[in-house]
């Protein structure tokens, strides 16, 4: 839930990536599991993570790469 995910954020950065996963969702309030909390967090959450289209560049790239490779 929205919720869910911004207590584990306000977790993440409050205390940063330390510790177990096992123990995190005790410690953030959370009521899911360990496993859960990190695959959110490493797939979704992460304020490195790009959300969105890509680039006119990356569309470049892409459209040549496949130019040049195909579909294999």
């Amino acid at each position: 839930s929205p919720e869910e995910d911004d207590a584990l954020r306000d977790y993440m950065q409050r205390h940063g990536n330390t510790g177990s996963w096992i123990t995190l969702p005790n410690k953030a309030g959370l009521k899911r599991c360990g496993k859960s909390c990190r695959l959110r967090w490493l797939n979704y959450l992460r304020p490195d993570i790009r959300h969105g289209g890509f680039t006119d560049e990356e569309d470049t790239i892409i459209y040549s790469l496949y130019s040049q490779l195909g579909s294999k």
